[in-house]
């Protein structure tokens, strides 16, 4: 089979039913803990709807070898706490196969509360998060509920192995009075906001939480699409005007994987249904393509 005719199959060609591929894909199609505009469990399908147009090769020309195990999507489930639990031992079995990076595909940011859950169960040392998104997302309840979008990183901080001193965020700009609260209570947050980034520049910002993070035997992180600028990123349900763009994040990410030893990463946020000519899903498959090539460079060179 040529290469050209790889080109316009799922992921690119880079599809591969190995157990022990290099990249793993799991879909989590949930949108009910929104706490405005819905539409982002149509995420995961729309994204994989799209790799088969997309090159295989990294934006530098490095051509993508990787192969990507898709374990397709977390079935729906109208029980909310079933679902998690769900989403939970299906992420825990991923990340304790041979994968050297799984990508999990929301969804709402809510279902970064299970997958956390799962990533500080099976890396019992000392763990960090890395949250790009324009909301801190540390309510401890909203709308009536632990598990809304806005209480990620606040259930996620109540992992034993995970301490403030080993939380950032990158791209802030909308607060709630008791996040606000919350950093004045643990300044040892790395508390990155987009006017931050704006002035000092996305290399420093990165540089810094390399710093942060220094000692941490593994990363996750996660990233809101609506960290973005919505001239980047139109199609979300909070989007937030004065953020990064695309080249800032991927910037970002660039630096992090080559200094950091991240495990696994989400990509959440993104409603199809919201977007304008798919702009926001091709943006979510350009942040993976690239990472899949920051993973590959980092196999290639150990050291």
């Amino acid at each position: 089979m040529s290469k050209l005719v790889e080109h316009h199959s799922l992921w690119s060609g880079l599809a591969s039913a190995d157990a022990d591929a290099e990249i793993a894909v799991m879909g989590i199609p949930f949108d009910n803990a929104v706490s405005w505009r819905d539409g982002t469990q149509h995420a995961p399908e729309r994204i994989r709807s799209l790799t088969p147009h997309l090159g295989f090769s990294t934006e530098e020309g490095e051509i993508l070898r990787v192969r990507i195990r898709d374990y397709g999507d977390i079935e729906h489930d109208l029980n909310w706490e079933r679902y998690f639990g769900n989403v939970e031992l299906a992420a825990h079995e991923i990340l304790n196969g041979n994968h050297k990076l799984p990508v999990f595909i929301g969804g709402d940011h809510s279902v970064g509360i299970p997958l956390f859950k799962a990533f500080a169960k099976t890396y019992t040392g000392k763990i960090g998060y890395i949250q790009w998104d324009s909301h801190a997302d540390l309510a401890d309840n909203f709308g009536g509920h632990p598990w809304s979008h806005a209480n990620t990183a606040r259930r996620n901080i109540e992992q034993p192995n995970l301490s403030c001193d080993n939380l950032a965020f990158v791209g802030l700009r909308s607060f709630l009075t008791e996040e606000l609260d919350f950093y004045a209570a643990n300044p040892t947050i790395g508390w990155h906001t987009a006017r931050s980034v704006y002035q000092r520049g996305i290399e420093t910002i990165a540089h810094e939480i390399v710093a942060q993070m220094r000692g941490v035997d593994a990363i996750y992180m996660s990233v809101d699409i609506d960290g973005f600028d919505p001239a980047t990123a139109p199609g979300t349900g909070t989007p937030e005007h004065g953020g990064m763009s695309l080249r800032e994040g991927l910037e970002f990410l660039r630096i992090i994987f080559a200094n950091l030893p991240v495990k696994a990463m989400d990509i959440v946020e993104v409603s199809p249904p919201l977007d304008i000519s798919d702009v926001t899903s091709l943006a979510a498959a350009k942040i993976m393509y690239e990472v899949f090539g920051f993973v590959q460079q980092k196999l290639n060179n150990p050291n």
